[in-house]
């Protein structure tokens, strides 16, 4: 169990079905376990999960056209290097973070939540990775959580919206596909089972996140529901986090009064995304991308620091 401290509370978080270790905490997070615990908050998540124990040329066989041909042109014309540390310092968060507000401010998103990256840091589950052109700029950052059965996204950064020509703008959308593909491999490669790409859109309204969605459906994944549980177990706990939820739905009011958000959406909470249950049924993923066999691109072993 990570241990999470923020101004006034002491956070557990407990990813897949694991079990929270004794500590005394406020409350405890779960993050997408296959079923609610008992006595829990729970709400829906929904993302996109690749099943590692399959041979690279299978994995490359099953994503759209578009993707694999973007990850072979990569590696072949682009010679873009792909790189990854799990010995993330912070110098490295550093960097990163700086990326990553440029990325926010373009985007509209929120800050990135150092302090969280931190622990996950120094508890030795965090993974970042990144692609470079062949004058060593950075196209493209990820960030993973890891354990010993698989990863999760958590962050992906790049700043194609800053770049005015439309080659520049595709050969880093390649970069970072391309980068994709290769954390998949070498998280194969050291016996990881699950590849999760951390989120999958269940409504139909949000351009934006659909065109998200169909983005991660060209690598080939399938779409699973889980569930997100919170788990209040002390009185300052309850206090700030329904405090914190009161204040959630006042601003979501707010910027549904203003037309800030489509749909009638809350703004999303700072502990949880409200992803809401939705019967719209998986896009159907493409069985082939028309590409032979036996031809998948391998990624240096030697890239990861």
């Amino acid at each position: 169990m990570h241990l999470i401290k923020s101004r006034f509370l002491v956070r557990g978080e407990v990813w897949s079905d694991q079990e929270p270790a004794p500590a005394r905490v406020d409350w405890i997070f779960y993050r997408q376990r296959s079923q609610p615990v008992p006595g829990a908050s729970w709400k829906f998540f929904y993302t996109v999960v690749l099943d590692l124990n399959q041979h690279p040329d299978s994995l490359l066989w099953k994503m759209n056209k578009t993707t694999a041909n973007n990850i072979r042109r990569a590696h072949d014309k682009d010679g873009v290097v792909c790189e990854s540390t799990r010995a993330v310092s912070r110098e490295l968060l550093d960097r990163f973070e700086e990326t990553y507000q440029r990325f926010a401010a373009l985007k509209g998103l929120g800050p990135l939540d150092r302090p969280y990256l931190d622990q996950l840091a120094k508890d030795g589950a965090l993974e970042l990775s990144w692609a470079k052109d062949q004058k060593g700029n950075v196209l493209a950052y990820h960030a993973y959580y890891r354990n010993c059965h698989g990863s999760c996204l958590l962050h992906t950064v790049s700043l194609y919206q800053t770049l005015a020509e439309s080659a520049a703008r595709n050969a880093m959308s390649r970069a970072n596909r391309y980068l994709f593909w290769c954390d998949m491999m070498r998280h194969r490669d050291q016996g990881l089972k699950v590849f999760d790409f951390g989120g999958w859109y269940p409504g139909d309204t949000d351009q934006g996140l659909l065109a998200i969605n169909r983005f991660k459906e060209g690598f080939g994944g399938k779409v699973v529901r889980e569930y997100n549980c919170e788990q209040i177990l002390s009185l300052k706990g309850w206090v700030v986090l329904t405090a914190a939820g009161l204040l959630n739905w006042a601003r979501g009011l707010a910027a549904r009064l203003r037309g800030g958000r489509k749909g009638g959406e809350a703004a999303p909470s700072a502990v949880e995304e409200d992803v809401k249950s939705s019967n719209t049924p998986q896009p159907p993923l493409s069985p082939s991308n028309g590409e032979r066999e036996g031809t998948a691109p391998r990624c240096p072993a030697a890239a990861e620091t």
